[in-house]
């Protein structure tokens, strides 16, 4: 799997993750990664995880709910690591970002949901176990000390984010005691966008599928609309995937259709 674009944040990473396997899971680097939507935040993550052979869990934060409300509780998205024991694992919480509500309209039960949940977050990073919902409605005790947290969102797209940053935003101070360190990818030029489309892996599945279809040909056309999208792209590299299927379904790419799947103006904060 090659991550594109990302050169100098992979030396880093790869760098914690080699001493957190290293030392056993005994050094934990717990850390916060940001960058735009479609920057490769995620596949960063996994490639790691992949290349080390250690297990890999996501968490979609933005569906988690507190402890004791109906949803999806901290305690459920966790439950994966019953079948990981005590072998090294990686916690990817994606969409971080988006438990954080300051300045905008929600309401104060909103509010309090979301403090709640970064709130059992803190008590996971503090425990060398967490309890984790299981079979019959039962809660079980599962390590945690030999599991690494990435807290992973956009933040609207903001560039290197600090920790002063990060605490204006809504993060808790003792929160950032135990996740200090913050990593952010940078936005995928044109160039990168070109590579990740020479090298798709969906487009090679789709030309073999239709054996009549001309790589170089589709390749061109693609290019051609990532050039002129490239300006109002909010959604990096996945706007690609979104071309490829157009084409194949529907046989071509024009002007019209490729508007209808792609942002024509960006939003203000």
């Amino acid at each position: 799997m090659k991550i594109v674009g990302q050169d100098t944040l992979l030396k880093e990473l790869d760098r914690i993750f080699d001493i957190f396997t290293a030392s056993e899971c005994v050094i934990r680097p717990h850390f916060i990664l940001t960058g735009e939507s479609g920057s490769g935040k995620s596949l960063t993550i996994r490639a790691l995880t992949e290349k080390l052979k250690i297990g890999f869990i996501e968490v979609n934060a933005a569906q988690l709910t507190k402890e004791g409300t109906s949803g999806n509780s901290l305690s459920k998205a966790l439950s994966p690591l019953l079948q990981i024991g005590s072998k090294p694992c990686v916690v990817f919480v994606d969409e971080f970002d988006k438990l954080f509500i300051s300045g905008n309209s929600n309401d104060s039960l909103a509010h309090e949901s979301t403090t709640g949940v970064q709130n059992e977050f803190l008590k996971v990073l503090e425990a060398d176990t967490a309890s984790v919902f299981g079979d019959y409605g039962k809660y079980i005790s599962v390590p945690a000390k030999n599991v690494l947290f990435v807290f992973a969102g956009a933040f609207n797209g903001e560039e290197d984010i600090t920790l002063d940053r990060l605490r204006e935003i809504g993060l808790k101070t003792e929160f950032l005691g135990r996740v200090g360190l913050v990593y952010n990818t940078k936005p995928l030029t044109l160039d990168d966008l070109y590579e990740i489309i020479d090298g798709s892996p969906l487009l090679d599945t789709y030309c073999a599928l239709f054996a009549d279809s001309d790589r170089e040909q589709i390749v061109y056309q693609l290019k051609a609309h990532i050039q002129k999208t490239f300006e109002f792209n909010t959604i990096g590299a996945r706007l690609i995937n979104t071309l490829i299927h157009q084409y194949f379904i529907k046989g071509k790419l024009t002007e019209k259709e490729t508007k209808e799947i792609s942002f024509q103006k960006k939003l203000k904060l």
